[in-house]
């Protein structure tokens, strides 16, 4: 590993790559629990491997914490001295960048060396095979995972779920010691969540509390600096979630089958299809450039799905856990499983557009430039050759820049998806591309259908003829970097309004999307907030996200209640049947039926102000499905879904009985 004072070296591990092929990074669950020897010894090595790095002096540079920090807080160099920084404080985190996805990939890494080192030399060369094979497991959150039916434990369902690796406080691995499969011990989970070495406070090492808005419309503080360890669960604590580490701790609040009336699969789906995904930056980035034409498609992006699982996985509410939070998302250990899945996805992006001329940085349409980071100066235009800081690629302080990383098997890795060595795709004993391109999308398919609602199990028929889609476009620093989430919404306006429970759980619930900013100033004078949010809240930056509507409006189409639509009748209580899919049918029932409403991360209402709105929400229809590539239908807007509505296209003011919510102060 190198001495602590030199230059840290990203090297991968080369161990297991032949001159041919890589090894595999696994779906979690895939790998954990293990059904083979290999893969059994594979998970008592992470295991023990995670614990002993979580266990490091916090001041060293290659613990946990240290590069936990990397993402946010404690905002300080990394491998790095304080004269090389273009912007100081910035830290170097490259959200709402082009950058995105390039600078996430070499951040994403770890070693086993010193866990194998301790294990009888008479097992050491059986487990060093192991480690030979292993690459950091994946999980991906769009693929619903097979699990135990609350309503029946008998039966298996599927649901949306963390991997069952970080479930659990506690977990049973091989006796490393001993390196015999008889010898199993229990220990603490270091995946569920990470404790500080001797429970010392996070705020000791730089770490400072995060700042929110309540429902009274005043500043409060969720404790950081005084917690010792990191949060999987969204539990309320008076004091904090996570400060007093010693109580117990439920998993992460995942969605589970609330998240039905998402399209979480489909928009995932969605980001592979060339002719909806045209460019390498319409995919990497929620930062809307200047002077780009709206295509309605090109509101849908990696990162816009990246910042709304942060949110499902972390919670919200008053006491939300760390992976909510931009400054210290990275302590929690499921961080870094959440961003091998969006190199995944930036990977099979980039195999299935090979042959695109805008798959890279040469033919942008606009230059993107950057608000800055570390490394970066503001307003510096964003290329190939940009560092990406602070991983260096030699001795010599040389950061890596996204060329390095563009082939991520030259990094000594690939994915189940993306193993184009294999015999079923040679003709006539040499590569076929074509095939290769049609087992991905194949795979992808199969995948992602599957993990669309039971309500909507035939939304790939041929039969379907239309898409419609909700694009959003909204200024991410509009109140100093503090989040807040946009829920979506398809039933009676005062259904939602009136329900107590978090909106996610509303039957009506069709999406939502997070900001996931961070506070531009910190919570004491000389606290340290993110200084380029403040660069980004000054200047007003854009973003985009998109929500597919499709799939929902299908489920409606296809209830039994046609002449009772207006009653409320379906599958759930306050879902409304839908005539059918034509363009003036949907813009009818979007009209009544479509609203949004705009809450701070604790769970405070947010108003959308009539002047100088911070968000402003669209309505498209195809009068064809989004893959039909031989229709030339064009996206056209539907303004009656929207114009009556605050922050609706084409809004001519106040409509009668808006909600009473709070009116944040704008910059």
């Amino acid at each position: 590993m190198g001495n602590e004072g030199d230059t840290y070296v990203i090297k991968g591990i080369k161990a297991g790559v032949t001159d041919t092929t890589v090894p595999l990074r696994l779906e979690a669950d895939s790998w954990y629990p293990g059904k083979t020897l290999e893969h059994l010894i594979q998970n008592s090595l992470f295991i023990w491997a995670l614990k002993i790095f979580q266990e490091r002096d916090p001041t060293g540079k290659l613990s946990f914490f240290q590069i936990a920090g990397i993402h946010g807080y404690p905002y300080q160099p990394w491998d790095e001295e304080d004269y090389t920084a273009a912007t100081g404080g910035m830290g170097y985190c490259t959200h709402d960048s082009l950058l995105f996805p390039c600078w996430h990939r070499p951040y994403a890494y770890a070693s086993l060396r010193e866990v194998i080192s301790q294990v009888p030399e008479s097992k050491r060369e059986q487990w060093k095979s192991a480690a030979g094979t292993w690459r950091f497991p994946y999980w991906d959150w769009a693929q619903k995972k097979t699990r135990p039916d609350k309503a029946d434990p008998q039966k298996d369902t599927l649901v949306y779920d963390i991997p069952l690796i970080a479930k659990k406080s506690q977990i049973q691995v091989i006796d490393y010691k001993k390196a015999d499969i008889a010898y199993v011990v229990t220990i603490d989970n270091p995946m569920y969540r990470f404790n500080m070495p001797g429970k010392a406070q996070m705020g000791s090492f730089g770490i400072n509390d995060v700042r929110h808005i309540n429902a009274e419309n005043r500043l409060f503080t969720v404790p950081k600096t005084d917690v010792s360890s990191s949060s999987p669960s969204a539990a309320a604590h008076p004091a904090g979630r996570d400060s007093n580490p010693r109580r117990d701790q439920s998993p992460h609040p995942w969605y589970n089958h609330n998240a039905d009336g998402v399209p979480l699969a489909e928009m995932v789906y969605r980001l592979y299809e060339p002719d909806y995904m045209t460019s390498f930056a319409q995919f990497a980035t929620t930062r809307v450039p200047k002077g780009e034409k709206r295509d309605p498609k090109a509101y849908l992006n990696l990162e816009f799905l990246h910042n709304n699982i942060h949110n499902w996985t972390g919670g919200f509410g008053t006491f939300m856990g760390h992976m909510t939070e931009v400054p210290v998302a990275g302590f929690d250990p499921i961080f870094f499983m959440h961003h091998c899945n969006i190199d995944r996805q930036f990977a099979i992006w980039q195999a299935l557009n090979e042959n695109n001329p805008n798959n890279w940085f040469d033919h942008l349409e606009e230059p993107y430039d950057d608000d800055g980071t570390w490394n970066i100066s503001p307003q510096t235009i964003v290329t190939l050759q940009t560092p990406l800081a602070p991983f260096h690629k030699n001795r010599q302080g040389d950061c890596f820049v996204s060329d390095d990383i563009r082939n991520w098997m030259s990094l000594g890795y690939s994915y189940p998806e993306l193993q184009p060595w294999l015999d079923k795709y040679k003709t006539a004993g040499q590569f076929d591309e074509a095939k290769y391109m049609e087992d991905i999308r194949n795979q992808l398919k199969t995948l992602y259908q599957t993990s669309m609602s039971p309500s909507v199990s035939g939304w790939f028929d041929d039969s379907l003829k239309s898409d419609i889609i909700v694009n959003v476009q909204y200024d991410r620093f509009a109140f100093d970097g503090l989040p807040y989430t946009i829920y979506f919404f398809l039933g009676e306006k005062d259904t939602f309004d009136t329900f107590s429970g978090p909106p996610h759980k509303q039957p009506q619930h069709v999406g939502f999307v997070y900001t996931f900013s961070n506070p531009a100033f910190g919570v004491r004078a000389g606290g340290g907030g993110c200084k380029k949010c403040l660069v980004k809240s000054r200047e007003g930056t854009l973003s985009r996200a998109q929500i597919p509507l499709t799939a929902t409006l299908v489920a409606r189409s296809r209830t039994k209640t046609w002449a009772n639509a207006e009653a409320g009748e379906g599958p759930l209580e306050g879902i409304h049947a839908l005539a059918n899919l034509e363009k003036h049918e949907v813009g009818k029932y979007l009209e009544k039926f479509l609203h949004w409403r705009v809450k701070s991360a604790s769970g405070a209402d947010i108003e959308i102000p009539d002047e100088e709105p911070f968000v402003e929400v669209t309505v498209h229809y195809r009068g064809a499905r989004f893959d039909d590539h031989e229709s030339d239908a064009e996206y056209v807007p539907l303004e009656r879904a929207t114009q009556a509505k605050q922050g609706g296209y084409m809004y001519k003011g106040s409509s009668a009985g808006a909600t009473e919510s709070l009116s944040l102060p704008m910059r």
